[in-house]
């Protein structure tokens, strides 16, 4: 049967009507996994990108006081470099880095503006910054000898502010008392991540520190980096436990806030992706499936006077629904082929060169980002196959509506 099958779809028994309608189904088929494949590896690549650029930002867990989950105080807590250590022990922890926040203002001839002051040391990686650097460079914060003077700036505070690199500007400090410092434009970044870039910029750790009353080893927290996302459930698992009821120098209690917890929207709002993405391969499945039976029906009908005569030899229909089984298969094989060749194409041209581009205020980023994923491209083939399959179990049961007497003489 896989022999005749082969035939007929090489064309030795074939007419105008089903090459037609093999090319549509092949076509339908095609297009169905082209959708299906762009679609898994952008919404992947998305929310890779998404959170990658939040964890480079912010961690993928915090240790903080836990005030701080209940007031937004800034409150202190102790990160001691033993500290830092213990929690850099933990299986998947990649980097333990320590910050320190404050509000103050901005101000220049132009303009002012309110903002958090992010104090960084030694221990900060500047990579993803310096990655995204515009102008200027990087500061070393916390290597020894005075605090520095230096201020890293996001590109839409620049503008607005209307400062360059190497510029002087004047920062104040609202507590019991004005306080003024002078600090001096190391570099402009530009993250695309409107709610950090508009309302952070990143200064040395001691001079946050200075400014906020707090001692050597008191921070707003550490930010623990991790090997893989996937394994911050585990992690924060250990970090709970580690820091259980457990109080500093100071007697304040630590908590470990996950960055999906701190920024449940946008997370929410990745999670949603998925969603779509379901839909989007339900319904290319639906139009290959159906261009599909359509397709087998019009190639049935045309070979009524082949099924007649492979009756008349013995062909029992269980056989010939198997034929057109087998002609199917490699009907969908071939629509695999073509969509996946196409989309692969469109992928590693769009990896390359980011020539659709985006909007970075609604969507974080300025390119469609792109992620290939062997696993979901290999199985959403073998879903798209089987389901076709599936669906055109039905179709082949006419065979056993044909008579041969009356096929034979079918025109």
């Amino acid at each position: 049967m896989y022999f005749v099958a082969k035939r007929i779809y090489q064309g030795g028994e074939a007419g105008r009507a089903s090459a037609s309608a093999v090319r549509i189904a092949t076509a339908g088929v095609a297009v169905g996994i082209l959708v299906m494949i762009i679609s898994i590896c952008v919404t992947i690549g998305f929310q890779r990108e998404i959170k990658g650029r939040i964890a480079s930002l912010v961690g993928h867990i915090q240790v903080v006081n836990s005030e701080t989950l209940y007031r937004n105080n800034g409150a202190p807590i102790e990160v001691s470099d033993s500290l830092c250590k213990e929690i850099s022990a933990l299986h998947g922890v990649a980097h333990v880095q320590r910050f320190a926040l404050c509000t103050g203002m901005l101000k220049t001839d132009h303009a002012f503006r309110g903002l958090y002051f992010r104090g960084v040391d030694s221990t900060f990686d500047s990579s993803f910054l310096s990655d995204n650097l515009l102008s200027g460079t990087v500061p070393s914060f916390g290597h020894g000898g005075a605090p520095s003077d230096s201020i890293l700036l996001s590109a839409s505070l620049a503008s607005a502010l209307q400062v360059e690199v190497g510029q002087k500007i004047y920062a104040y400090f609202f507590d019991k008392n004005l306080r003024a410092r002078r600090f001096v434009v190391s570099g402009v970044y530009q993250t695309n991540m409107a709610d950090f870039d508009g309302k952070m910029c990143y200064a040395d750790v001691r001079t946050v520190q200075r400014l906020s009353g707090w001692k050597e080893d008191q921070y707003s927290g550490a930010e623990v980096v991790l090997d893989d996302f996937n394994s911050m459930d585990t992690v924060a698992a250990s970090l709970s436990s580690m820091f259980f009821m457990r109080e500093d120098a100071y007697g304040q209690y630590y908590a470990t806030p996950r960055v999906d917890e701190l920024f449940p929207q946008v997370f929410s709002w990745l999670t949603l992706l998925d969603t779509n993405v379901v839909a989007i391969l339900v319904l290319m499945i639906c139009v290959a499936g159906v261009t599909m039976v359509s397709g087998l029906l019009v190639i049935i009908l045309e070979r009524t006077r082949f099924i007649g005569v492979m009756k008349a030899m013995g062909a029992t229909n269980r056989q010939l629904r198997s034929v057109f089984l087998y002609l199917s298969a490699m009907i969908v094989l071939r629509g695999l082929f073509f969509g996946n060749v196409i989309a692969l194409a469109l992928l590693f041209i769009q990896k390359a060169t980011g020539i659709v581009a985006l909007d970075p205020e609604s969507y974080y980023l300025a390119r469609v980002p792109v992620f290939i994923s062997v696993w979901g491209i290999v199985i959403v083939n073998i879903v798209t196959l089987a389901a076709c399959i599936l669906v055109l179990i039905v179709p082949t049961h006419v065979v056993s509506r044909i008579h041969p007497a009356r096929s034979i003489r079918f025109e």
